[in-house]
């Protein structure tokens, strides 16, 4: 029996797999009462019958392309026909008790078990409108924020089928932060949905008379703002608002009537004092000559405020002088420069704004710091100019790009003995030893012009020596071990003393942690660095 049983769980299941696939159109369908509502349903193979399930109706609708409209909905049959595989239904009047889910069912000659289609009809309903707000209320009696305070506003729209979308705005500024997730809550009775969501912001100055505006949409309550919006004005106190720098008027014209206007932004209203030179004028006054004039200050809106100074005329004292205005309020207080100018404004600053102009002063500070960080790096040797950087390095110290192993010797024979003496240009660029031109190579011989390019200041250690004219005596010494160096300065010493032709040498001994390293002697037949080194005019000969 369990045989038997695990036998026909098994078939059932292979029918359950072997069953055909419905496919539904559309998947889902929103619609107002009245209005016409369709579903097809569709196999690959022919169908044997076709039966919908639509809620509210009391019993399924058998329906195929021969029967024609079924009380109590009137529903038709839709799609190609059975032997198509199609299975639809066509409602043309929709009820609310439609709400929910249809679905189709066929029969399929070849398969032991029904194949189902489903799909969601949401017959909408308006929602309770307009939706209702609740904002906290201020600390100030007089209902007013602080700039910087935080309220706490909800919007709700109750009852609506399907749920109603919630959109906040400030003034005509969409609000996009501060924003809980909205929360939605299902009436089951009826089927319909309220939905909620709170929004937590801290107040701004900029906020001041704008409207705090919560829109509800949904399919059919239209965009009619009486039915969507519950809105809150916002009125916030702050200081006056400093400018961005000192303010610049244009235009102005000597020997005519002037007039100085500056907007400030403050709430509740400021009190506005003006100083020119070392008198003040209040609202509404003129100054003791008679020559500026103060007007009453205008609300513009939005807690921004213009204040006039009138001059009459304007003379060139008067172009040259600085204007100050104070305004003052129960929240602070602002100081503001003015300065006025009889040439026209600058077409490009008046057409730009202030944040272009900010804009292209940044650009241009970045490619400043850009330039400045180049040309550190070259002069410092540092990331994409490392390499280089080494390479000029080896050059100054004499060694071979071409040879690494020469140019290590190089460093470590030069602290034990370095020549300088004076040569001129002509011989550093054309000329070489006898012994450097025999144990130069042809490779090496293109690179003599290369070897050129050294600082020649590096030869010329010795301000007090002078080039000679002639080549004709060249001497060489190969210096063996520090004794040898020091006999051979002595040597040079006693030959001076007698008149004769000698080599100025410059000998550098080594540390005394260094002495230790013996002295590397090549042969002369091995690559050696060589110095030319030309003789100098006996001076007291000279003298003579």
């Amino acid at each position: 029996m369990e045989r038997v049983g695990v036998v026909l769980l098994l078939v059932a299941s292979l029918q359950g797999l072997l069953a055909v696939h419905v496919e539904v159109f559309p998947a889902e369908s929103v619609v107002s009462v009245g209005q016409n509502v369709s579903m097809l349903c569709r196999v690959s193979v022919p169908i044997q019958y076709c039966r919908i399930v639509v809620p509210g109706l009391e019993a399924p609708l058998n329906l195929n392309p021969v029967r024609g409209p079924t009380p109590p909905s009137n529903a038709v049959y839709l799609g190609d026909g059975l032997e198509k595989g199609h299975c639809g239904v066509s409602i043309p009047s929709v009820e609310d008790k439609y709400n929910g889910v249809f679905k189709c069912t066929v029969g399929v000659a070849t398969e032991a078990h029904e194949s189902e289609g489903a799909m969601v009809v949401v017959v909408a309903r308006a929602p309770k409108v307009p939706p209702v707000m609740e904002l906290t209320r201020p600390r100030d009696p007089q209902d007013s924020y602080q700039e910087g305070e935080r309220f706490l506003a909800t919007c709700e729209v109750p009852e609506g089928r399907p749920a109603a979308n919630i959109t906040w705005f400030i003034g005509d500024d969409p609000v996009t932060e501060d924003l809980a997730r909205p929360e939605i809550f299902e009436n089951r009775k009826d089927n319909l949905f309220s939905i909620r969501q709170n929004l937590t912001r801290e107040v701004r100055w900029s906020d001041n008379g704008k409207e705090l505006r919560c829109v509800a949409s949904h399919p059919i309550i239209g965009m009619d703002p009486a039915r969507t919006t519950a809105r809150k004005r916002i009125n916030v106190k702050f200081a006056p608002k400093p400018a961005p720098g000192d303010l610049e008027q244009f235009g102005f014209i000597e020997g005519e009537e002037g007039l100085i206007a500056v907007r400030i932004k403050a709430n509740p209203k400021p009190s506005f004092l003006w100083t020119v030179g070392r008198e003040n004028i209040d609202e509404g006054s003129l100054d003791t000559t008679g020559h500026f004039e103060v007007g009453f200050a205008e609300p513009k809106g939005y807690g921004e405020w213009e204040t006039k100074l009138h001059i009459r005329p304007v003379t060139k004292d008067d172009v040259e002088r600085e204007y100050r205005v104070q305004a003052t309020n129960t929240i602070g207080q602002q100081d503001y420069v003015v300065r006025i100018s009889t040439s026209s404004q600058p077409r490009a600053m008046a057409e730009m704004g202030a944040g272009a102009i900010v804009g292209i002063v940044i650009a241009v500070l970045l490619v400043l710091l850009i330039i400045f960080i180049v040309v550190f790096a070259r002069a410092t040797g540092r990331w994409c100019f490392a390499g280089g950087a080494a390479t000029l390095r080896t050059g100054e110290t004499g060694g071979d790009p071409e040879d690494p192993g020469k140019t290590e010797e190089a460093k470590r024979l030069t602290p034990k003995s370095r020549i300088s003496t004076s040569v001129n240009s002509e011989q550093l660029l054309g000329q070489s030893s006898d012994t450097e031109s025999a144990d130069q190579g042809p490779a090496q011989k293109k690179n003599i012009k290369k070897k050129a390019k050294l600082p020649l200041t590096s030869m010329f250690k010795k301000a007090k020596d002078k080039v000679a004219g002639d080549t004709e005596i060249l001497k060489a010494a190969v210096v063996t071990e520090e004794k040898d160096v020091e006999k051979a300065a002595q040597q040079v010493a006693q030959d001076v003393e007698k008149g004769k032709e000698c080599v100025y040498a410059e000998l550098t001994h080594s540390q005394a942690a260094e002495r230790a390293r013996p002295v590397v002697v090549r042969p002369e037949d091995d690559k050696t660095e060589y110095a030319e080194i030309v003789h100098t005019k006996d001076e007291k000969k000279s003298d003579k």
